[in-house]
This record gives C-alpha cells, sequence and structure tokens, in this order.
C-alpha cells in the first residue's frame, strides 16, 4: 500500500496534511499519537468508509479491513457464526454452492468451480472449528448459535475482532483490539497477531502490546506522518534521547540569553553612571569623555541586542515536569486500614468465594481475574454502593476513597470552567485551590476552559487535582485506563509514584500493572492472594 499526500479537514481542523507513507510486507505498524490528532480518523480513510479531501491510496491489488467498532442492530437476527460468516462473504458462498450442486451441470461448472475457489481460500470447510479457536483464545466461552444481539457490548466487541481475525484481507486495520479483553485474552491475541503473516497498523494505548506486535511506529502529530523504524520500546528511547537533546539546546540557550541581558543591564549601568556624575560647566573634557562613553555603550548595547536577537528558542518546547501527589496524612493514627473477612459479593445469580485480606494504609493491591469474574462488584461493595451477600469489611473512620474508572472522565459538570469544576462542594480557598493546580501542571490562565474542551491527558490531572482537594487517601482504579491515550495513562503512572495512601486497583494494562508495584495481588476468581518475592496463598 502507498499513501500519497493524503489531506483531510475536519470542523476547521487540519488532521491530516500532506500525509504520505507506505505499508510493505511484514510491516506491522503501530500508530502513535494524542487522542483527537486524527489516529482513527486515518484508519477510516485507509478502509474507505471515510472519503479524504484529498490524495491517493494505492493498494496494488491487496484487499484492506478495518476492526469495526459496533454491530448493526440490522444484523442482531444473525447467529454468531452466520454474522461472522456473512461478514466475511463465507455465507453468500454458501448459499451460492448449495444452489449449483442441486443442479450441477456444464453450464454452471465453470462458475461452481471458481466459487469453490474462493471457498478454500477462506478455508471454508474449517471455518467453525477456526471461529471456535479464536473465540477460546478470547476467553468466550459461547454457543455460536446465539444471536449477536442478545450479547452484551464486550461480547459484541469480541465477536468483531473474531471476524477480522478470521478474514482473508491482506492488510488490517486495528484500533484499540485490546479493549474489553482480560489479561490472558490480550496474551493470546498479541502470539496470534506475531505469528499472522499479514500486514497491519495498530492504534492501541497498551504499550506492552505494541511493543509485543509491532515492529515499526507510525507518529501522526500536527497532520504530519514520522516513521521509525523501531520498536516501540527503541522508540521510546529515542524520543528521550530527543528530549534530553533538546532540553540541552533549551538550557544552553535560556542560559546564553540571561547571560547577555545582564551584559546590557552592566552596560547601560556604566553608561549611566558616567552620564549621573557631576562636572564643571567649563569641563569640557570631561563632557566629551561622557559623550563618548554613551556612544561606546549605544554600540556595544546594540551589539549585545543582535547576538540576543539570534539565540533560537523553540517556543514549543515543553519541559517536563512529574506530577506530585503527596498528602499530608500524619492524622491517620491506625485508622486508614481495611480489612475484610469472608466477604462474598454478588448477586442472586452470581457471587466471588470468601475473601479474606488486610489491606494497611498505603498498601498498594491488584484485584486479577477473568472479565466477569467480580472484580467490580468487589470494588462497588467496598464502596457500600452493594450489599454484601455475606462475611464482613471494616473500614477505618479515616479512610477517604478516590474513585477512578475508566467513565470518570466523563462528568454532568462537563460544561464548567476548570475553576469552577474544583471549587464545587468544597470551601478550599483561592490560593491553595491555584496551587493545587500548579502542582498538577494545569496552567493558571488555562482555569477558565470548559472541561469539555479538555484532552483526555488534561481532563485525567483535573480530576486528580480535585481527589488531591478532596484529600482522599484511599485510591479505586477501577480500570481506569480504558479510553486514555498513553500520555493520560503516563500523568496516572506519575501519580502512583508519589501518591502515599492505600491503592486497589483493577486494569488489564499490563505495563501499569508493573509500574504500580502491587505489594498484594487477589485473585477474584478463587480468592488467593500472591505477595511479591513470596509464594501464592489462599486465606
Amino acid at each position: 500500500m502507498i499513501v500519497s499526500n493524503l489531506n483531510k479537514t475536519i470542523n476547521g481542523k487540519d488532521l491530516l496534511d500532506n500525509v504520505n507513507f507506505s505499508l510493505n510486507v511484514g510491516n506491522k505498524v503501530g500508530l502513535i499519537g494524542k487522542n483527537g490528532v486524527g489516529k482513527s480518523t486515518l484508519l477510516k480513510i485507509l478502509s474507505g468508509d471515510l472519503p479524504c479531501d484529498s490524495g491517493k491510496i494505492n493498494l496494488n491489488g491487496q484487499t484492506i479491513k478495518m476492526l469495526k467498532q459496533e454491530i448493526s442492530k440490522d444484523d442482531y437476527d444473525y447467529s454468531i457464526i452466520d454474522y461472522i460468516k456473512k461478514e466475511n462473504n463465507i455465507l453468500n458462498l454458501e448459499k451460492r454452492l448449495h444452489e449449483l450442486e442441486t443442479n450441477l451441470n456444464d453450464d454452471n461448472m465453470a462458475e461452481y468451480g471458481d466459487i469453490l475457489d474462493q471457498y478454500l481460500a477462506l478455508d471454508g470447510y474449517n471455518f467453525e472449528n477456526n471461529l471456535e479457536m479464536v473465540l477460546n483464545g478470547l476467553k468466550l466461552d459461547i454457543n455460536i448459535n446465539k444471536k449477536v444481539g442478545t450479547l452484551s457490548g464486550g461480547q459484541k466487541i469480541k465477536i468483531l475482532l473474531a471476524s477480522l481475525l478470521l478474514s482473508n484481507a491482506d492488510i488490517l486495520l486495528l484500533d484499540e483490539p485490546t479493549n474489553n479483553l482480560d489479561i490472558e485474552a490480550i496474551e493470546w491475541l498479541e502470539n496470534y497477531l506475531i505469528k499472522l503473516e499479514k500486514q497491519m497498523i495498530i492504534v492501541s494505548h497498551d504499550e506492552e502490546f505494541l511493543n509485543n506486535v509491532t515492529n515499526k511506529i507510525f507518529e501522526l502529530e500536527n497532520g504530519k506522518i514520522t516513521e521509525y523504524n523501531l520498536s516501540y520500546s527503541d522508540y521510546l528511547n529515542y524520543k528521550d534521547m530527543e528530549y534530553n537533546h533538546k532540553l540541552e539546546q533549551y538550557e544552553q540557550a535560556q542560559e546564553q540569553k540571561k547571560k547577555i541581558k545582564a551584559q546590557i543591564q552592566e552596560a547601560k549601568e556604566w553608561s549611566n553612571k558616567g552620564l549621573s556624575s557631576k562636572k564643571k560647566d567649563n569641563d569640557k573634557l570631561a563632557a566629551n569623555f561622557a559623550k563618548e562613553r554613551t556612544k561606546k555603550t549605544s554600540a556595544k548595547v546594540s551589539g549585545l541586542s543582535k547576538e540576543l536577537e539570534k539565540i533560537e528558542i523553540d517556543s514549543n518546547f515543553r519541559k517536563r515536569e512529574a506530577i506530585n501527589f503527596t498528602v499530608d496524612y500524619s492524622d491517620i493514627k491506625g485508622n486508614g486500614d481495611i480489612y475484610i473477612e469472608d466477604l462474598v459479593c454478588g448477586y442472586d445469580d452470581f457471587k466471588t468465594p470468601p475473601i479474606k485480606v488486610d489491606i494497611p494504609f498505603g498498601t498498594r493491591i491488584q484485584i486479577y481475574g477473568k472479565n466477569g469474574s467480580g472484580k467490580t462488584t468487589f470494588i462497588k461493595t467496598l464502596l457500600n454502593e452493594i450489599k454484601p451477600i455475606s462475611g464482613k469489611v471494616y473500614i477505618g473512620n479515616d479512610v477517604k476513597f478516590g474513585y477512578i474508572s475508566q467513565d470518570s472522565l466523563e462528568t454532568e459538570s462537563a460544561n464548567l470552567s476548570i475553576y469552577d469544576y474544583l471549587s464545587q462542594d468544597t470551601d478550599i480557598d483561592k490560593s491553595m485551590l491555584f496551587n493545587i493546580l500548579n502542582k498538577f501542571h494545569i496552567a493558571y490562565e488555562d482555569k477558565d476552559k470548559t472541561y469539555l474542551t479538555l484532552s483526555p491527558g488534561q481532563r485525567t490531572r483535573v480530576n486528580l487535582a480535585k481527589l488531591a482537594i478532596n484529600k482522599i487517601n484511599a485510591l479505586i482504579l477501577d480500570e481506569a485506563t480504558n479510553h486514555l491515550d498513553i500520555e493520560a495513562i503516563h500523568v496516572l503512572e506519575e501519580v502512583i509514584d508519589t501518591f502515599n495512601g492505600t491503592i486497589i486497583s483493577i486494569s488489564h494494562n499490563r505495563a501499569f500493572n508493573e509500574h504500580l508495584k502491587p505489594d498484594v495481588v487477589l485473585n477474584i476468581e478463587d480468592a488467593s492472594l500472591t505477595y511479591p518475592d513470596k509464594k501464592s496463598k489462599k486465606k
């Protein structure tokens, strides 16, 4: 595939500006960029689902297919097997083969041979077995004769992914393929894609997934694509080196500017000192000396000013500043602990095994388990949103929960300004509020921006700042990295680096889990506890 001079403007914003690249045999590309820069737009244009304003896409005879995000309601009456067959043109081929086989003759023999060749190319006779294998890998234990309209949202996403994986397209476009997958399913998908001999472009916020599957990076920024023939981890190392080089240049330029400005000020002061000294009215020598002194100073200042103008500073460069989410918990005197004893969570048709775990203040605990095993149900029980079936939960009087979920970026207060959003329901002093804004690197001049206009990374900062204002000391992260771009995930990682309270986390993002460095891992499926460098034990 060769892409030439691709352009696309949406709502007055140039998302793609004269984009050029080629996709060659063996390329498995990670498409990187902040949310909103146009990654999904580019994939939709490549797949033919969205027209470009100008430019050319030459597939060179290859076929291309993109991971769909939803199943049309018109298809809800299809069974799972028939829907996926339809999406891959197998259903029509089977129907026509059956029609021809019932009345096979010399006139239709050529057509039958052609249809059969297409069917064999799609491995039609083994399609059901292949589908079962893929669904097992994606951890979807379901009857394939079930109608797709009866499936949950997460199940539908897996069906769409299975359909793409079983297609015979030469180029696959995958937009966030790991969403709604648990860790085991993600690992299976990784291995499947690594072995799959197809070209692909992948958009994902899962950094470990990108690093394991892709062998080339496309960075989309300001409408342009920059190519890196590197693995994702090597790309990050290169970007770090690039940043450090720019930082060195920036600091040298700033220091040089400071030095020249000081020389200019010193020259002016020297000149003024000469002018202000007392002279006799007839002291022509002194007057001439002062005049000459002023002339020399003017020439020197002019020369230094020209030097100052030549110093180039990248106005777009921003120094990285880590977020510090430390809170004074000196008043916690043993009341910040959480104790759980033989807790059974769930509903009438589902319940967890009895859970026993101690969570002293400051503990980091990761909740692990397959989708549907009760992780979020456990969290809602801790928050008293669901009553326990049996067992006890002791929550210390000083525990103050802060909750961030995959839906936390959406809020009923989206039309409020940052300042109003953060100051609602609190009597915090204005100067203290601005101090917290600065702590989370939210610029003072942005205080009047509405929450709705912020990027996911900025929204994450604002929500974390709100938790800091409320002095929470027990942070609950329920799939908090879902729907975030990589920059926003790094914001969360910076926070957990410095947060000194309790953290209870559910995440399928393996890189994020590794960054968490949990003290204990609770497997919700069997209530077993695993400790770092210690053996698993059942409590």
